[in-house]
């Protein structure tokens, strides 16, 4: 077996920054895409510098181009004609503005493939609204079926970024075999607003069936029951139990040592175990707050019931589960440092891992891409750096 990447042999030109588009774009390069990254002194990535940065940019090149110069657009469409996918996360009308929208690109390239993800899409009366992934969890009404009954909504989170990201990756992938089979290229709108409202389906369901807006629910569930966090020993450990099952419930009641509970009228039903939560939960937290969240969990997990602890990052980053799966990758990073940085959550047949490399530095790849690729000479390379078309 030819052990490649499934990407190598694809590039990418990355116009995208801060969270969304670079998550995406992060994924491709891993999975062995040439992915190029494009930045200009003249208006940074606002993320640079940060540690995101340095995860979301991985496995990438990073060129220096203004773009918003005659010369740095004619560029710029050079590498274009030189790639599969463009991707770009800015508010509805910029890069249409900037001469790179999808009707200009194809010119010089008919068969690439163009996504583009903004907050609201490119089309409808809110498609100019200037959004970040923590507002749209508020204009989707993602945060309001999420926290406690009787308080106020989450505020806050950055779930909506890393979700479209991977969303974004999934799109390509399918658009490149799109390509494979019938030759075309296309033009992918994305609205980072939708891909919210597709996550909260059971929300949007319950109003249009029943007229009343779903309240948050906090960790019970519509359909399980028992279904959430448990004390453990020590002053802030947790454990995490979901029971889907009759045969798990039974299991549950002989694990804690209350066989009794599994026989009471009704209680094989969870909607009867629901309305009964208080006298359930007080049992099973009985028994929790003798274990640690580790062997609580194990015990549960031994006994067929999905059970878990809920570890915060010092935990997460130093289980030995993610240890030992190879997720945390040690990357030499730009600032001289070791560090241990997050991979894919998958893994190919016969690839012995994905491709990761420390995030760059903005120029850090002038040469290859503007000597090597588009065939500039040092001297042109030298005068476009001091007009800052190379900036």
């Amino acid at each position: 077996m030819i052990n490649r990447l499934p990407l190598e042999g694809t590039r990418v030109l990355d116009l995208s920054w801060i969270i969304a588009g670079p998550t995406s774009t992060r994924c491709l390069a891993i999975m062995g895409a040439d992915v190029i990254k494009l930045g200009s002194a003249r208006r940074p990535d606002p993320s640079t510098g940060s540690p995101p940065f340095q995860v979301y940019n991985q496995s990438k090149s990073y060129a220096a181009l203004n773009i918003s110069r005659p010369e740095g657009l004619e560029m710029a469409m050079s590498l274009v004609a030189l790639s599969d996918i463009v991707v770009e996360n800015f508010a509805a009308g910029v890069v249409e503005r900037l001469g790179l929208g999808y009707e200009a690109i194809r010119e010089v390239n008919p068969n690439v493939i163009m996504i583009s993800s903004s907050g609201t899409g490119h089309s409808g009366p809110d498609k100019d609204y200037v959004a970040y992934g923590s507002l749209l969890q508020h204009y989707t009404g993602w945060n309001t079926v999420s926290g406690y009954p009787g308080q106020e909504p989450i505020k806050g989170g950055l779930w909506a970024d890393p979700w479209v990201g991977m969303e974004l990756t999934m799109v390509a992938v399918a658009a490149l075999n799109h390509r494979v089979v019938t030759g075309e290229g296309q033009y992918i709108d994305f609205s980072m607003a939708e891909a919210l409202s597709a996550s909260i389906p059971e929300a949007i369901l319950h109003y249009q069936m029943n007229g009343a807006v779903k309240e948050p629910m906090g960790n019970d569930d519509d359909w399980n029951s028992p279904h959430g966090m448990y004390h453990c020993k020590g002053s802030d450990s947790w454990v995490a139990i979901a029971v889907t099952t009759n045969q798990e419930w039974k299991a549950l009641c002989c694990a804690i040592g209350k066989p009794e509970l599994a026989s009471k009228p009704g209680f094989d039903n969870a909607e009867v175990r629901r309305d009964h939560r208080d006298e359930i939960d007080a049992a099973i937290s009985q028994w929790t707050s003798q274990h640690d969240d580790y062997d609580a969990a194990e015990i549960l997990q031994n006994a067929g019931i999905p059970a878990g602890p809920s570890l915060d990052v010092s935990r997460v980053y130093n289980d030995p589960h993610l240890r030992s799966s190879g997720y945390l990758y040690q990357v030499k990073t730009n600032d001289g440092e070791i560090r241990d940085l997050p991979s894919l959550p998958w893994r190919f047949e016969g690839q012995s891992g994905p491709r990761i490399a420390a995030a760059p530095d903005l120029a850090q790849d002038n040469d290859r891409i503007y000597r090597e690729l588009l065939g500039l000479s040092e001297s042109e390379i030298a005068q476009l750096v001091e007009d800052q078309i190379i900036y």
